[in-house]
């Protein structure tokens, strides 16, 4: 018999890789679990899986029931359970059951790539300032009151930062492939340009849309004793880029996500660009 344990193999952990499209990470110390879940979305996305066992989730066969059904119910207890917003950034076809979820978990077949490093102007200079010390630590605790997302009753109770868009252009129609570039500014975020495969409707007609940063508490640096050392930290990530949603308002105070060709990534033009988002909790359907 052979002592060693085949999970040590580099060489069987690179053939595994191959033939399972699971990292050596994952393979050498395995559990199901909620973790991680755009990780195992997209194991499944390649190969035939059983996602139940995969999460370790225990919900309701539904004999006869649609796919963009079953991963509706799916994603909607994974959020549930973990609070984890990651699998939320996806671009593709939304669902018909719900606009923050995919019609298949195709998207999941590639990982977001990383989000790129932007270095904004120092904020050292206006924390000593009294209002901007006031303000960072007003939003820290709305921060650190939210709660965790979930899904009840076909709606998802969103965590998040809300940035206001105050302008919004179409900028480029490509009719050959279907596709409409608009340009769209908001309040302390540097502008971006977004690809859809129609015309948004007129924002002049009281149609609001709103750009939101999905919020998980991990996102939230702790509090430390000094107040100019603490503030520094926890905004200087907060200026870092982000993967963004585009929601568009809908009457009652729900929102419906719009599904894009691209990723949206943003970020805060500065720390006071980053205090001028509204920590809220939305509903969207």
């Amino acid at each position: 018999d052979n002592p060693l344990n085949h999970k040590e193999d580099s060489a069987i952990l690179g053939e595994l890789k191959q033939a399972t499209g699971i990292t050596s990470r994952h393979l050498t110390g395995f559990n199901p679990g909620v973790d991680d879940a755009q990780s195992r979305l997209q194991w499944a996305s390649t190969h035939s899986y059983s996602l139940l066992g995969v999460f370790g989730l225990h919900i309701p066969v539904l004999y006869g029931e649609s796919v963009e059904n079953a991963i509706r119910r799916l994603l909607g207890e994974v959020i549930s359970k973990s609070g984890d917003t990651s699998i939320l950034d996806w671009v593709g076809q939304s669902s018909a059951f719900h606009s923050c979820f995919p019609a298949t978990i195709t998207p999941y077949q590639t990982l977001p790539l990383p989000l790129p490093d932007i270095t904004t102007p120092p904020s050292t200079l206006r924390i000593h300032k009294l209002f901007f010390l006031r303000s960072a630590r007003k939003m820290h605790q709305a921060l650190s009151n939210l709660p965790l997302a979930k899904f009840i009753n076909f709606r998802l109770i969103l965590p998040c930062i809300v940035h206001c868009i105050k302008a919004m252009t179409l900028t480029q129609v490509d009719t050959s492939l279907a596709t409409h570039v608009h340009r769209i500014h908001m309040v302390g975020l540097a502008p971006i340009d977004i690809v859809l495969s129609k015309r948004l409707k007129n924002m002049a007609k009281r149609v609001a849309y709103v750009l939101i940063c999905p919020w998980h508490p991990n996102l939230l640096h702790p509090v430390i004793d000094t107040d100019d050392v603490w503030t520094h930290q926890w905004l200087t990530r907060l200026e870092r880029p982000f993967s963004a949603l585009l929601l568009m308002e809908l009457p009652h105070n729900k929102y419906w996500r719009v599904a894009l060709f691209c990723p949206i990534t943003t970020h805060p033009t500065d720390s006071t660009g980053v205090l001028k988002g509204e920590v809220n909790t939305l509903t969207i359907v």
